[in-house]
Parts: C-alpha cells; sequence; structure tokens
C-alpha cells in the first residue's frame, strides 16, 4: 500500500528525531529505496546560525538558510533563505523519472521550502503518485499548499508531541512496512 503521511506537531517536539529514527529503520530492516532530504540545524557555538539540506539518497550537503548580511529577498525570522540554491538541489536530486523507489520522505514542508515554486510543484506531484511518502508539516504553518494536501483522500495527519513518539513510530512502520 502507498501511504502518504504528514507529521506535525509543536517546535522541539521531535518531529525530525523521528524522522530520522524512521530512516534507520527503513535502510537497516527493510533495505529500500528512499528519496528526499532532511533539513538539519546548522549550530555554531551553541547558536543555531541556518539549517542545510541533506540529501537522503546521496548525502549532498546544501545550504538552506543562514543569520547574517546577505542580499537575499527570502528571508524568515532572521533567516536568508537560499531560494536559488534550494531550486537547484531539487532540479539536481529530486527527478524520479525511472528510478526505483520504495519511500520519498521531506523532511520537512514549510515557510522557508515554500518559498519555492518548483519545490510546492514537486509536493504536488508526488502526493499524486503511487509511492509511499513521509513528511514533516508545521502545525502552524498556514499555505494553500498545506489546505491542498490535508483535503486529499490519501493523506493522514499524525500529531507528535513528545509523549506519543514511540507510538507514532510503530503506527508508522505498520502502516508502510
Amino acid at each position: 500500500m502507498t501511504e502518504k503521511i504528514l507529521i506535525t506537531g509543536p517546535p522541539r517536539c521531535g518531529k525530525s528525531t523521528l524522522i530520522s529514527k524512521l530512516i534507520e529503520y527503513y535502510n537497516n530492516k527493510k533495505e529500500c529505496t528512499i528519496y528526499g532530504f532532511l533539513t538539519p540545524e546548522i549550530r555554531e557555538r551553541g547558536n543555531r546560525i541556518g539549517f542545510n539540506i541533506v540529501d537522503i539518497y546521496s548525502g549532498k550537503i546544501s545550504q538552506l538558510a543562514r543569520v547574517g548580511d546577505f542580499k537575499i529577498k527570502y528571508k524568515v525570522g532572521k533567516y536568508n533563505v537560499f531560494i536559488e540554491e534550494f531550486d537547484k538541489y531539487i532540479e539536481d536530486n529530486l527527478s524520479l523519472e525511472g528510478k526505483k523507489i520504495d519511500l520519498i520522505v521531506i523532511d520537512e514542508i514549510g515557510r522557508m521550502e515554500l518559498f519555492s515554486d518548483k519545490f510546492q510543484n514537486f509536493i504536488k506531484n508526488i502526493f499524486s503518485l503511487k509511492i509511499s511518502i513521509l513528511a514533516t508539516i508545521g502545525l502552524k504553518l498556514s499555505h494553500p499548499l498545506k489546505t491542498y494536501l490535508l483535503n486529499l483522500p490519501s493523506v493522514l495527519l499524525l500529531n507528535l508531541n513528545k509523549r506519543n513518539s514511540q507510538l507514532i513510530f510503530e503506527k508508522i512502520i505498520s502502516l508502510i512496512p
């Protein structure tokens, strides 16, 4: 079965940690082919200075956002969002044509990523395919794409908190065997 699962929850509830745990599970137990990306925070001297994009399949790293004095149009809070670099990442790494894919993982569908029209089109496209998808999405995100996804009958929204992580993990591995 091709499940489409969105994980949401308040900031710092463990969404990215759960995604990493699931990737490890599928890589070790199931040996499936996973495409998609993670967006880990980058810290310097204990302070968060930005976010990277880490391709799950290749391990390639690109910058998504940084604090600093950049002449960039796209910003979320103190972060400058490198949409051109993100778009190039999507073009170079997320073409799914002719590839055997068991699972697509997106961490995350958030305000920074949604500045990219290419990303929005990619998300709409993959949610129409017969491929299992596991993605995180902001709890308070207000965007037409979130509304679109939540109205798809194939999408299951799971609300994560610090107490139910193991339960959600078990539910996901039962739905995406």
